[in-house]
């Protein structure tokens, strides 16, 4: 066994990738003030990111969309790799995800376009240095606050490392890992895009009585495309029209992570991290938690053909979900001393 610390890691962009930024769990408790939340698109694999690399509080990591960066590391640090498959690479060494790995100076992390998935995280040790805002460090570029300037990273970017306190890790080469598979985490490794095409499961509300029964049935029996037009702020669709009683306007009230917009069009809108505070159309139902981290893992084209459930059922599936997510995380914890290195 060894210990890792670092004082001041810092890390060169030498290539942004397609959209990367730097975000956390999102500031939340704010919405009544008009800041808007904006963290992760997929929690659950920015959250085991966080565990597989040693951290005990939700600190900043970068969410890479399509295309990962191209990163030379200025110092050591430990590094981990969660969400979609965009075959991870250290120093040209394809590495998996969901296993912490040891960086030293100089080595150069980067990647692919998307094998699976949409979004992948890389989580550091002690997290990404920069200042926080309403106690998060989540990037909304369209407000212009948070992360590094409140932007995308871009090609000559430094980012700093928080100091990390001396931990004891035992330092394991990859050839021993592909040995000794009980190190390997298998019941993390194939996250991210999983299951994308399953049904989307929604409570309906708050504003269901809106739209006329056969609105709701074109809802749950018509599939969907998700267009170009979508981002982090919004996913647009495009189908079969869902139908309103009157207007699709109503008093602007508050929005939610998941919340379906009908406008007048017909149109759904999913409101996803960089929604809004609140909207003023009509909101036919919610995407549960549940399937929320596998909707933020769609691909533009995709389907998405929703499933209406009861309160009860998606209290039930919550519950059942955050055990088993509270298990992986512990399973990541365990993983955490044990640190690989491709040399």
């Amino acid at each position: 066994m060894c210990t890792v610390s670092h004082k001041k890691s810092s890390l060169t962009i030498e290539m942004p990738g397609f959209f990367t930024t730097i975000q956390d769990a999102g500031r939340k408790g704010f919405q009544q003030f008009g800041m808007p939340v904006a963290g992760v698109m997929d929690y659950e694999s920015y959250i085991l990111g966080q565990a597989l690399v040693g951290n005990d509080t939700e600190e900043g990591a970068l969410e890479c969309t399509m295309l990962p960066p191209t990163i030379k590391v200025e110092a050591p640090c430990i590094v981990a790799f969660t969400g979609a498959d965009m075959a991870p690479s250290i120093n040209g060494i394809i590495v998996p995800r969901y296993i912490p790995f040891a960086c030293q100076e100089g080595d150069i992390i980067s990647g692919s376009y998307t094998q699976c998935g949409m979004r992948m995280y890389i989580s550091f040790s002690g997290g990404i240095d920069v200042p926080s805002i309403n106690g998060s460090v989540s990037t909304h570029t369209k407000a212009h606050i948070g992360g590094l300037e409140g932007r995308a990273l871009v090609k000559g970017d430094t980012l700093f490392l928080k100091n990390t306190v001396s931990k004891p890790v035992e330092i394991l080469s990859c050839a021993y890992m592909y040995h000794h598979q009980d190190l390997y985490n298998l019941v993390l490794r194939n996250r991210g895009g999983q299951y994308i095409e399953r049904t989307y499961r929604v409570v309906l509300g708050p504003q269901a009585d809106g739209f006329t029964t056969k609105g709701i049935k074109t809802l749950c029996t018509s599939p969907y495309i998700l267009t170009p037009n979508s981002d982090r702020m919004g996913f647009r669709l495009e189908g079969a029209k869902i139908e309103h009683k009157e207007s699709a306007d109503i008093i602007s009230d508050g929005a939610v992570f998941g919340s379906i917009q009908v406008p007048s069009d017909g149109q759904p809108i999913i409101l996803m991290a960089d929604r809004q505070t609140t909207g003023g159309y009509t909101k036919i139902g919610t995407v549960i938690t549940r399937d929320l981290v596998r909707l933020s893992q769609a691909t533009i084209g995709q389907s998405i053909q929703f499933e209406i459930i009861t309160v009860e059922e998606s209290q039930r599936i919550y519950r059942e979900y955050r055990a088993k997510l509270d298990e992986q995380i512990k399973v990541a914890k365990q993983q955490s001393p044990y640190v690989f290195t491709c040399m």
